[in-house]
């Protein structure tokens, strides 16, 4: 550490030439860098020599040590203050307590007693200037890690329920231009995807970064407007701001997509929620709203609202059934699938857009089922389904197309479990007449060989 400069103030020539001389202020690691014989001096000097340390008398003409040092500390509140008093004088000291005067010399003055107020104070600026720097530091790591730390709060936001107090408290800590003067919210979320044959992990990132970067210049312009990457990697866009304003831009952007990088762009919209809490809703809606882009293709914007149309009763995934489904169709069992599929059609739905959201669960299950199997979809039957999906307008229509591409499916899956099974039969046959001799043969080994 530096020396550190001491600044001596007093009205007697003795006192400050004694101060001086008692210690070795430079084994004590300390500098006198100048003395005065009055406040006025001394507040010019203090000015210009920036001290760490002053001592000073309490009783000086026109501007006495109580007032001098009410002033460089109003100033310079790191300054560290030392009071010479007689005993006399002692009531008149303890006012300065009040300031956070740091030690008092009382007179006569010691050699021992400047040593162990200077030892004191060395210590004391050691640790507050060891602080500052850590404090500096942490500062600095966290203006670093800032964008990161924003972006973990607005996932949490999007992905769970959070709390008002929880929610306006991040906000007003990362500068998110939300509040009370926004009356609702919405979320548009951005699924982006090159050509099969330019698709690597590598190429991905780099083109959600780019796709991340042209939408932030984008909405730069808009103040209750932030941009982010979920978990995902989806783009994220969460507005407070016109309704018909933010669609109209989001057209645009995927617009802007498709002509500047070449890619496959969807956009899920969702409705609009009037309450800070109520925002995971609104990405939850967004995200279901792209999952429609199988039904109406790539490079298109999908709303919420457009799907779920206003009704006496709306449509709600059950995931229970759905599961069943899932399970009915990959274990081949036709039968089962098909009376799960009705099940999920019995609601009664009233709007068109219920029916068609609920007939693309179950298509979406058949796909997953497809998927696991390696089997291509089905078909011609798949793309009826397809078709029927988005023409149908009533629900014998619809039940019959999907009951058509269900009993494809099963049937190919049931036939592929029945060659599956059929060939490790073979296989366990041939295992066994190999090793018929064998005095360690057995049921569990033979299991262990083939893994069942």
């Amino acid at each position: 550490m530096e020396r550190l400069k001491v600044l001596i103030v007093d009205d007697e020539y003795l006192i400050r030439n004694l101060l001086k001389k008692r210690i070795n202020w430079e084994e004590q690691g300390m500098t006198i860098v100048g003395e005065a014989s009055n406040a006025h001096e001394a507040l010019d000097m203090v000015e210009v020599l920036k001290p760490d340390i002053i001592f000073t008398d309490i009783c000086m003409p026109s501007i006495d040590g109580i007032e001098f040092s009410g002033r460089v500390m109003e100033k310079s509140p790191e300054i560290k203050i030392v009071i010479i008093t007689g005993h006399d004088e002692f009531e008149f000291a303890r006012k300065s307590i009040k300031l956070g005067i740091a030690d008092f010399l009382l007179k006569p003055i010691n050699s021992a007693e400047i040593l162990s107020v200077t030892e004191g104070l060395k210590k004391k600026i050691l640790e507050e200037r060891t602080r500052n720097k850590e404090f500096v530091k942490l500062k600095e790591e966290l203006k670093k890690n800032f964008p990161v730390l924003m972006e973990k709060f607005l996932n949490r936001w999007i992905q769970q329920p959070l709390t008002k107090d929880e929610i306006e408290e991040n906000l007003a800590f990362f500068e998110i231009p939300f509040g009370n003067c926004v009356d609702s919210y919405q979320l548009a979320v951005v699924e982006i995807s090159l050509p099969l044959t330019q698709q690597t992990e590598e190429n991905a990132i780099f083109l959600s970064m780019k796709c991340r970067k042209r939408a932030e210049e984008y909405f730069h312009v808009l103040r209750d407007l932030v941009v982010f990457t979920d978990n995902k990697n989806q783009i994220v866009i969460l507005s407070g701001g016109d309704y018909n304003d933010f669609m109209n831009a989001c057209e645009l952007l995927k617009t802007d997509f498709i002509n500047s990088y070449q890619c496959c762009v969807c956009i899920g919209i969702s409705n609009r929620h009037k309450n800070l809490a109520d925002v995971h809703l609104g990405y939850q809606e967004a995200c279901r709203a792209l999952q429609f882009k199988a039904i109406i293709g790539k490079n298109q914007l999908v709303c919420y609202e457009d799907m779920i149309e206003s009704g006496e009763l709306q449509y709600r995934s059950n995931p229970q059934l759905l599961e069943e489904l899932h399970f009915s169709i990959s274990a081949g069992s036709t039968d089962h699938a098909i009376a799960v599929m009705k099940k999920i059609l019995q609601t009664p739905l009233t709007e068109v857009s219920q029916l068609r959201l609920a007939a693309m669960d179950i298509f979406t299950k058949c796909q997953y089922a497809a998927i696991e199997h390696e089997i291509d979809g089905g078909g011609t039957a798949e793309k009826e389904a397809l078709t029927t999906i988005l023409l149908s307008d009533n629900l014998p229509e619809l039940q019959k197309s999907l009951e058509a591409y269900i009993l494809r499916l099963a049937g190919l899956i049931e036939s592929k479990i029945t060659i599956k099974a059929d060939d490790l039969i073979i296989r366990v046959k041939d295992y066994l007449e190999k090793n018929m001799a064998d005095p360690e043969l057995g049921l569990a080994n033979t299991a262990a060989v083939f893994f069942v």
